[in-house]
Formats: C-alpha cells, structure tokens, sequence
C-alpha cells in the first residue's frame, strides 16, 4: 500500500519529510487509591497488546 522506491525514500529524507509511524504507545492509566489522582506510564510500542493473554511458545499456535 505505502512502498516506494528508494529513489522516492532518498528524496522524501532530503526534503525532510518523515512517513508516519505505524505503531502505538500503550499507556497504563493508574489511580491513586487514596487521593484518585491519575497517573500515565508509558510501556512500550507496539500494532498488538493484550493485557493477561496468552504467551506464544516456540511451535505452539494460540488456537
């Protein structure tokens, strides 16, 4: 959908201009038990989060 030749990529890094980034921050948002403040701490990028799923192992498909 979005290849470019390296031609068009060498051009669009003189010029300056950057692709967008395909992935997303997760963020947690955690709450103060006691004064229910609000606080955000990023974890990592990423297309595909699942909070307590299962982990894929080596051969093992998740079927």
């Amino acid at each position: 959908v979005g290849e470019r030749s390296e031609n068009q990529e060498d051009l669009l890094q003189e010029q300056g201009v950057q692709e967008a980034k395909t992935t997303k921050k997760i963020v947690l948002k955690l709450q103060c038990q006691s004064c229910k403040h609000y606080s955000q701490r990023a974890i990592k990028r990423c297309k595909h989060f699942e909070i307590g799923g299962d982990k894929k192992g080596k051969g093992t498909s998740l079927f």
